[in-house]
């Protein structure tokens, strides 16, 4: 097959990490993501290299995903008042363009799409993508009582392309106190539990077969953060290492965002490719699909996202390719529950041979905010230049399972544009009603049980005989609740709801 000169191909990637202990190198997120582009840049080993880049893509960090008011809470050390231009200029890129992207977990696959596109129509040859986060570090040196300065106020411009955030607080649920996606996944995986009938004991050993491989990876991986990662058989058992942070996670299955990593992309023409004399090194996107789920509390099932499937069985039929061609996976993995969905989608399960992390995941190799994503590709870059794989699939994912970006990278190109915008996702399900103030009986949907300073927290989604939503919340008191949720199976059982003020409920006891 002919290639195209302005066809994208991704030539270079690179990860770094900073360790915390005697190594550490108290790096900031400026200083690692730059670091990661002269790694990633240098690896070419064409002179000047530099010169040749149009525009750096930077992924959003923490610290901007959040609003003004809290930011001096997650960064008591300072921050760029320009992330991407810092980043730009550290890296001896003053003169490129820098992007600052949306936030999300999908970010990195969403993003490294557009830097194919710009380059597929001509807009530029040649892209740099990169992001990091050193929150380890800030965290130590937080509880050392050492100070240091990330504070920064660049020369230059970049554009801002915004939060994108718009989804992720729900006021309904966070007025019953279901505020963070720790608090919110449990919802979604109690609800998958349901859906593939086990029981509670049963899911949560399930969920540690489903982790156990992404343990066994980053336990190898060089640019793992965390040196001890859980055996195989301690990721489903409660202890004290490993507590319980919310019906049913433990601790070692759910993202670990005290990390110092990044990681970098380099992407161009394949005429630029060629002319530099690097084209033994390319590595397609040969196929790509993204999609937005509707609103959380809108959805029928909150079990499954069709948004999800759909963008894993676009992705591959742009590749040209089915799900059992695919040598090597990188399935986000916030909590488990995302990685269970991708798995259906892709009809595979924990006796698959087939790596489903390249790198260990972000329970057990770390989860560098929205960047997470940025390592599953560089790892499957380098691991198809090396010719350990040939297609290497790698899902992204950001909200509650929301927002989804899939990207299938190859030795070669496919036969289809894998950028095409023909046949987008169209919403999957009918569309589910709150009920605003409901007063009387209503069917468990599923729950949450979290603890607050006053006790035990009990959050329901339930189904009324409208069939709309609610939501209610309760401490929850010894007697009949407390035997029905923390040892029962309350999926399906009915329980007495009354409003408890304006657009919230309170459970007043088993109907």
């Amino acid at each position: 097959m002919q290639i195209e000169d302005n066809m994208p191909v991704l030539v270079a990637a690179s990860q770094v990490v900073d360790r915390l202990g005697p190594q550490n190198r108290r790096l900031g997120p400026v200083a690692l993501a730059a670091e990661a582009v002269k790694e990633a840049l240098s690896s070419l080993g064409v002179p000047d290299v530099e010169q040749h880049v149009d525009q750096v893509m930077v992924m959003r960090t923490f610290v901007d995903s959040v609003p003004d008011r809290i930011k001096p809470l997650l960064a008591p050390f300072g921050f760029s008042d320009q992330f991407a231009r810092s980043v730009a200029n550290k890296a001896n890129l003053e003169h490129v363009h820098a992007r600052y992207a949306t936030a999300g977990g999908q970010s990195p696959q969403q993003y490294t799409a557009k830097a194919c596109s710009t380059i597929a129509r001509g807009d530029a040859q040649m892209v740099v993508l990169c992001g990091a986060e050193a929150i380890g570090t800030m965290r130590a040196h937080q509880r050392s009582g050492e100070t240091l300065d990330w504070s920064a106020s660049p020369v230059g411009e970049s554009s801002d392309d915004g939060m994108g955030l718009e989804d992720q607080f729900v006021p309904a649920l966070a007025a019953h106190k279901v505020i963070a996606p720790i608090d919110i996944y449990p919802l979604i995986e109690h609800r998958k539990r349901h859906s593939r009938g086990l029981a509670r004991a049963d899911y949560r050993s399930y969920l540690g077969q489903v982790l156990a491989p992404l343990a066994e990876v980053a336990r190898v991986n060089p640019f793992a953060m965390f040196e001890r990662v859980p055996l195989a058989s301690e990721i489903g058992v409660l202890s004290d290492r490993n507590r319980a942070v919310g019906d049913p996670h433990l601790k070692s299955m759910v993202a670990k965002d005290g990390v110092n990593q990044s990681a970098a992309l380099v992407v161009m023409s394949y005429a630029l490719a060629v002319e530099l004399g690097v084209q033994e090194s390319a590595v397609f996107l040969r196929g790509f699909a993204e999609a937005t789920e509707r609103a959380l509390l809108e959805r029928e099932d909150l079990s499954t996202s069709p948004a999800l499937r759909w963008s894993y069985a676009k992705a591959l039929e742009r590749a040209g390719l089915e799900a059992a061609d695919i040598d090597a996976f990188d399935l986000y993995s916030c909590f488990p529950v995302a990685v269970i969905e991708a798995m259906e989608a892709l009809d595979i399960d924990v006796d698959d041979h087939r790596p489903t992390s390249l790198t260990g995941g972000l329970p057990f190799f770390g989860g560098p905010g929205n960047n997470y994503s940025m390592h599953g590709i560089a790892s499957a870059v380098t691991s198809v230049q090396s010719g350990r794989y040939s297609d290497v699939l790698v899902g992204a994912l950001g909200g509650h399972l929301s927002k989804h970006a899939v990207g299938v990278y190859s030795r070669s190109p496919g036969a289809i544009d894998p950028l095409s915008d023909e046949l987008g996702f169209k919403e999957g399900g009918n569309s589910i009603a709150l009920a605003s103030e409901f007063s009387g009986a209503a069917v468990i949907e599923t729950f949450i049980i979290k603890s607050i300073p006053e006790g035990q927290w009990l959050a329901v989604l339930a189904i009324n005989s409208a069939g709309q939503r609610v939501i209610a919340g309760s401490l929850i008191e010894q007697g009949d609740l407390a035997d029905l949720f923390i040892e029962g199976e309350p999926i399906g059982e009915r329980v007495f709801i009354e409003p408890s003020g304006e657009n919230t409920h309170h459970v007043v006891g088993i109907a």
